[in-house]
């Protein structure tokens, strides 16, 4: 049971953290946008800019979380990696957008958290996605007259 609990703990937390990040930079963005509108002449690059920065950064905390739990033991990564920064973020994007690659495979308590961690990137790239299309719709929405 406990080897269960760990991974879900710390699954609740990396959600958590990730959902409220997300919610905050969306909600932000959505407050600016007349003047985000006013300042640049793309301003919905600006919008994706954002966006993506922020899937960046979440798929960093999940990166960060994979090193810590290998580094203290509680699971690992095997296959063709070779413990880098890089082979945690790398297999930290594969998890998140779902591409999961399969050279390298997790093991133990990670595997939970990459699952979750993929559940937790669909999610948010469909409210990316959403938000998105309701940004443009305001964006480039035609001028009553």
């Amino acid at each position: 049971m406990q080897e269960l609990f760990v991974p879900l703990a710390l699954s609740a937390v990396l959600i958590g953290v990730c959902l409220y990040l997300h919610f905050k930079v969306l909600r932000s963005v959505g407050s600016q946008m007349t003047a985000i509108n006013e300042r640049f002449r793309y301003p919905m690059l600006v919008v994706m800019m954002v966006i993506f920065l922020t899937h960046l950064a979440e798929i960093i905390i999940f990166t960060v979380a994979f090193w810590v739990m290998t580094m203290t033991g509680i699971g690992s990564l095997a296959g063709a990696h070779s413990s880098t920064p890089a082979d945690f973020f790398y297999f930290s994007i594969a998890s998140y957008t779902t591409l999961g690659m399969g050279d390298i495979a997790p093991e133990g308590a990670v595997r939970i958290v990459a699952g979750l961690e993929a559940l937790t990137g669909l999610l948010l790239i469909a409210w990316s996605a959403s938000f998105t299309y309701l940004t443009m719709e305001s964006v480039w929405a035609p001028e009553k007259d």
